[in-house]
């Protein structure tokens, strides 16, 4: 029968999910290799739990995660995916409470910054929701240096009440001694902000300029730094200000003909 991979744990952040990944690669606990079934399910799904399992495309392992539970619209809490439970008790109003949640304000130096995504989510939803809430978190995981990365998730369960309650690693007597060496676990789902949340693709590598590119790249930058600086405002519109008609091109003979009317009425005048 399978288990969950820890039973009791509030994993907080990413580094608490890569020191679970690393006991499971050190042999320290077991993943979950296919789906569980309703016994399994029934006993295991509940609030503490830890499932680490790996994603895989044949029949052999597990394509995506089923506890057979119905669950809300997901919510994004660094690094991880949290997913209300919707209860039967909700009826018609679950969608309600999912799509406008009660969110808690607090101004000024006495918000709280919290160091967990679970405390993040119950602040921002409000805290009020009796069922379970289930935490995801993917990454890939490069085992040796020859190797094709592999897709990793952890899903963990807990509910409001019981969170506070639920221990956390450096309480944990194998998990606490646990060090995760560097460049084995890249953050699947977030965004790019370093190693231990940013977005990893292993496939995707950047190619390097052509020299076509580079020359074109070094041509460019040649022309901005050797270009003038633009022209002071002043420059700009004193010549305008100073005399309007310089401002514009002159056609023909306009000027002379101005004079020599202006010439023949102050003549006319004078007589």
């Amino acid at each position: 029968m399978q288990q969950a991979t820890h039973p009791r744990l509030h994993v907080r952040d990413a580094r608490d999910a890569h020191a679970v990944f690393e006991a499971v690669r050190q042999g320290h606990l077991r993943p979950v290799v296919r789906r569980l079934n309703e016994v399994e399910r029934s006993m295991h799904v509940r609030s503490g739990s830890v499932f680490v399992w790996e994603e895989c495309d044949d029949e052999s392992g597990l394509k995506r995660w089923t506890d057979g539970r119905v669950w809300g619209q997901s919510r994004m809490r660094e690094p991880y995916l949290f997913y209300d439970e919707k209860l039967p008790s909700d009826g018609g109003s679950s969608d309600q409470s999912h799509r406008y949640p009660n969110f808690r304000f607090v101004e000024g130096p006495t918000r709280v910054a919290h160091t967990s995504s679970a405390l993040l989510h119950q602040d921002r939803s409000g805290g009020t929701h009796p069922g379970l809430i289930k935490q995801a978190y993917s990454a890939w995981v490069t085992l040796s240096q020859n190797s094709r990365p592999r897709k990793w998730h952890l899903t963990a369960y807990f509910t409001y009440s019981d969170l506070p309650s639920i221990p956390t690693i450096d309480r944990d007597p194998i998990l606490s001694k646990i060090t995760v060496p560097p460049g084995i676990y890249h953050g699947g789902k977030s965004r790019s902000k370093g190693e231990d949340d940013g977005v990893y693709s292993p496939q995707v590598r950047p190619s390097s300029p052509s020299p076509a590119t580079q020359n074109s790249s070094i041509a460019g930058s040649a022309s901005r730094t050797s270009s003038p600086s633009l022209p002071s405002f002043h420059s700009t519109v004193g010549s305008y200000a100073l005399n309007p008609r310089s401002a514009y091109p002159q056609t023909g003979n306009r000027m002379s003909e101005d004079h020599r009317v202006i010439h023949m009425l102050n003549s006319r005048h004078v007589s």
